[in-house]
């Protein structure tokens, strides 16, 4: 029993594929917005339009609903964790996906009668624990882990790349920049922000940022090393990124050596979360794909025997909502 409090790109991504793979599981919806508004934004999207849900709204005795693949699913519109009445529908976790209560103990205003955890479809400075799944899934313990981040997209898809590395090779020293798309954190025209950069026009230009993958990487790795840091560069498309990764590993490598350990792990422990890249492909060509992330291996370089250079492809939207689903399917099973 599962309920999601905001329906931004993320939450309206979970709340399709929720109500398309897990019919039933999703039974309470908040957001503050009006009922007509999020039955459009469900039905029509600009970038992944390709579900052509069936959706539509209703309201019966004051409550509004959202009917979604014939499912009818209670919407509130509280602001606050503690205006929504998630205690009238019984469901044990809440999807945090406001992009609000990112600090635990504001996410952790949730945990009230029946509600027993939270998930965070965002990076969060306090979590009780960071999830990227392939690298410390099977840490996660539901007795006493109330609070968990998904981390974000970028460290889902920079992840499967160090520990590829690492594991065939040691890693010494990595780095990482991210080609990523524009987001709401940035201004459409030019207009006051905390992030001089980001209050530039978003759609001219290369707007050099921070990125939060950073932190959330190191949670769930705490084997990279201390300084292991980079930048986000914000460019005006609206799907897929790109993580540039350089690297200094401890022993000699050739191109061939590296793409042979990315072709090994696409086919085996990573399969279905880290994919190949088979043709000169470009940005646009990965919108859709569920791979965490895509290697381009046509792009491998190594210089010097030991310091390299690897890029992957990643639908920052798609694949990041399908780790989410996946994560909230596992943890639906166990509460």
């Amino acid at each position: 029993m599962i309920g999601i409090n905001g329906l931004g790109r993320i939450g309206r991504l979970a709340a399709r594929s929720l109500a398309l793979r897990v019919p039933g599981l999703l039974q309470a919806i908040n957001d503050p917005a009006e009922l007509d508004t999020l039955v459009h934004l469900l039905r029509y999207d600009s970038v992944h339009s390709h579900d052509h849900l069936d959706v539509a709204g209703e309201t019966s005795n004051g409550q509004d609903f959202l009917l979604i693949e014939g499912q009818r699913i209670p919407l509130f519109h509280g602001k606050a964790p503690a205006d929504i009445p998630w205690t009238d529908t019984g469901i044990r976790l809440v999807v945090e996906s406001s992009g609000r209560f990112t600090k635990r103990a504001d996410a952790a205003r949730h945990l009230r009668g029946s509600i027993s955890h939270v998930l965070l479809s965002a990076p969060s400075p306090d979590p009780d624990f960071t999830v990227i799944a392939p690298v410390n899934g099977m840490e996660l313990d539901l007795a006493q882990h109330r609070v968990i981040s998904n981390a974000s997209c970028t460290a889902h898809a920079t992840a499967p790349m160090l520990a590829v590395l690492e594991r065939a090779f040691g890693l010494q020293a990595s780095t990482m920049s991210t080609v990523h798309v524009a987001t709401n954190d940035q201004r459409l025209v030019d207009a006051p922000h905390a992030d001089l950069r980001r209050a530039r026009a978003a759609m001219i230009g290369i707007h050099p940022t921070t990125s939060s993958a950073f932190g959330a990487l190191k949670k769930a790795m705490p084997w990279l090393r201390a300084d292991f840091d980079g930048w986000a560069l914000r460019v005006p498309t609206l799907s897929v990124n790109l993580v540039d990764l350089t690297a200094t590993v401890k022993q000699d490598v050739s191109v061939n050596a590296v793409n042979e350990a990315f072709r090994v792990a696409a086919c085996g422990e990573l399969k279905g979360i880290l994919g190949i890249a088979e043709a000169p492909l470009v940005s646009c060509d990965f919108t859709g794909r569920e791979e965490s992330v895509v290697m381009d291996l046509e792009l491998t370089r190594v210089l010097g025997g030991r310091f390299l250079k690897v890029f992957g492809w990643h639908d920052n939207e798609i694949a990041y909502a399908a780790r989410l689903v996946e994560l909230v399917r596992y943890m639906a099973e166990r509460l």
